[in-house]
C-alpha cells in the first residue's frame, strides 16, 4: 500500500485555489480598465448643464451668483476651480466653499456658513458676531435665536474682534451653548472690566455675575442653583447671583 504524500497533496490544493482565482483577477482587472476608459471618455465629453449652490441660509441665491459667473457648456477641466471657491469665500457669511462636478453635468458649489453665536448690540446698531469675531450684518428674515451681547463696538464690519474680553466672551457663550439649562435661562450677556462676565435670566432680569474664567463649573453651579433653589424657592425676590466664588454662591435679595 503506498502513502500519500502530503506536500504533494498541498501543492495540489494551492494550485487549485490558484486556478479558481484566475477568473476572478482577470475580471476585477477588465472591469477596472473599463472604469479608466469611462473616466476619460467623461472628462473629454461632459460639459457644465447647471450650476447649483447648497448649504446656505444667510447667503442668497443671487449673491452667490454673482460672486460667480460660470458659464454652461463648458468643459469642467477648463474652469480654474480654486479662483470659484476664493471668490464665494469673498462673500462675509461663507466661511467655506467646496466644488464637485457630477456626472450629471451639474457643477454643486457646497456652502458651509458662518453661525452667529450672539446679536451684539452697540447703542442703536446691532449686528451679529460669530466665533471668529467676525462682525455679520442682520439679513431680514434671517434671524437666529441668539442671546444679546453688550460690551463691544459693532463697527466697523471690516475689523474682527480678537481682544482678550472678546475671546473670553466667545468661550463663554460657547460653553453656554453647550448647557442647556444655561442656554434657556439667560437672555442677555455682558462684558465688563471689573466683573467679567454679567448676564441676565429670562425670567425678571436678574442679574448673573460669572466672572472671567472657569465658565464650565460656574454655569453647572448656576443649573444646580436653578434647579435647586430657582425651581423651588421662586425667582421673584432675587436681585444678583454672584457664582465667582468656588464651593459658595452669593445671592442679592430683595
Amino acid at each position: 500500500m503506498s502513502e500519500k504524500n502530503p506536500h504533494n497533496e498541498n501543492r495540489s490544493k494551492a494550485s487549485v485555489k490558484s486556478f479558481n482565482a484566475i477568473p476572478w483577477v482577470a475580471g476585477a482587472v477588465l472591469i477596472l480598465g473599463l472604469a479608466i476608459i469611462g473616466g476619460i471618455y467623461w472628462d473629454r465629453n461632459m460639459t457644465v448643464k447647471d450650476v447649483q449652490f447648497e448649504g446656505h441660509y444667510f447667503v442668497t441665491q443671487e449673491e452667490l451668483q454673482k460672486s460667480v459667473d460660470i458659464p454652461t457648456g463648458v468643459k469642467p477641466d477648463s474652469l480654474d476651480f480654486i479662483s470659484i471657491i476664493e471668490k464665494v469665500e469673498r462673500i462675509p457669511y461663507v466661511k467655506q466653499a467646496d466644488v464637485q462636478v457630477e456626472p450629471s453635468g451639474n457643477l454643486v458649489i457646497e456652502i458651509t456658513e458662518r453661525q452667529p453665536i450672539a446679536l451684539l448690540a452697540d447703542g442703536n446698531d446691532k449686528i451679529y458676531v460669530d466665533r471668529d469675531g467676525l462682525r455679520l450684518k442682520l439679513i431680514l428674515g434671517k434671524a437666529v435665536d441668539v442671546p444679546i451681547l453688550y460690551g463691544f463696538k459693532a463697527g466697523p464690519m471690516k475689523d474682527t474682534l480678537k481682544s482678550k474680553a472678546f475671546l473670553s466672551t466667545r468661550d463663554f457663550l460657547l460653553e453656554m451653548e453647550r448647557q442647556n439649562v444655561s442656554n434657556a435661562t439667560i437672555s442677555e450677556v455682558a462684558w465688563t472690566r471689573d466683573e467679567g462676565i454679567v448676564a441676565l435670566t429670562h425670567e425678571n432680569g436678574v442679574k448673573l455675575v460669572f466672572g472671567k474664567n472657569d465658565f464650565k463649573t460656574r454655569l453647572r453651579n448656576w443649573e444646580a442653583f436653578y434647579g435647586e433653589v430657582i425651581k423651588t424657592k421662586g425667582i421673584a425676590g432675587m436681585r444678583a447671583i454672584d457664582l465667582r466664588f468656588r464651593g459658595q454662591i452669593i445671592t442679592q435679595e430683595s
